[in-house]
């Protein structure tokens, strides 16, 4: 009889399975951004190499290239490579290298009715390292990225077929062109140039350990500095392309 049959028994709503994390279930892992914005990003990088090709300007006062006694842009094109290493969640550290070809044509000047030619054509090749911190500014999938570091610079000119230049002898005052020194054979030979620089970058994250992004160096010789000329030596323009880990 309909009498006979018994009610069902009373269920608690709480007794329901929790909805997966993180709506209603704490989550096994803390997330990767707080909050979590950045779904299938990671922001826990400890490491990262980085490959850029790059475009570069030289802007160095170098003997027999000045044009009304200032120094001539060289465009060139090369590649540079990072390391970072992650020191605090915001900051890391990175170390770089960098190498850049820039061809030159030769100059030549009219002296009375004689013309001399001033400097010889070939490429100027730029070989560079530094280190420095990154401050990184977390913004989802987008990382900007400010570094400031000290380098060196060694600036291999074509050999020269004038008093100062690479491989010929000093100047009477012992001086040589941009990038090189006067040795105990007193012949000038290529040195190691101080810089400082300073660099702007933006990665886009595209994948949990690739990213891809642009950036901006600025060089200035330490020589520049101390008479607070600010103007930069060298240029680097980059595309990034790095490997997260």
């Amino acid at each position: 009889m309909a009498g006979d049959e018994l009610p069902p028994v009373p269920s608690d709503p709480n007794d329901a399975p929790f909805m997966r994390a993180p709506n209603n279930q704490i989550a096994t892992h803390p997330p990767r951004t707080r909050p979590d914005i950045r779904q299938g990003w990671s922001a826990r990088r400890r490491f990262a190499l980085t490959l850029a090709p790059a475009y570069a300007m030289l802007r160095l006062p170098f003997q027999g290239r000045l044009v009304n006694n200032q120094p001539q842009r060289i465009h060139g094109a090369g590649v540079s490579a990072e390391f970072d290493v992650q020191a605090y969640r915001w900051i890391w550290v990175r170390a770089i290298g960098m190498y850049s070809g820039h061809p030159v044509g030769e100059e030549r000047v009219q002296v009375e009715m004689e013309v001399v030619r001033t400097a010889p054509p070939g490429t100027i090749h730029v070989m560079g390292y530094g280190a420095g911190p990154v401050f990184a500014l977390d913004l989802g999938r987008f990382l900007p990225l400010i570094e400031v570091g000290v380098a060196g610079l060694r600036v291999v000119t074509p050999t020269g077929g004038v008093t100062g230049q690479r491989g010929e002898a000093c100047m009477a005052n012992g001086g040589c062109d941009v990038g090189l020194k006067c040795s105990a054979a007193k012949v000038c030979e290529v040195t190691t140039i101080g810089e400082m620089y300073l660099g702007l970058a933006v990665d886009l994250l595209v994948r949990r350990h690739f990213s891809f992004g642009a950036q901006f160096r600025y060089n200035v010789r330490f020589s520049e500095l101390k008479s607070l000329n600010l103007t930069p030596g060298y240029l680097l323009g980059t595309l990034r392309m790095t490997v997260r880990f």
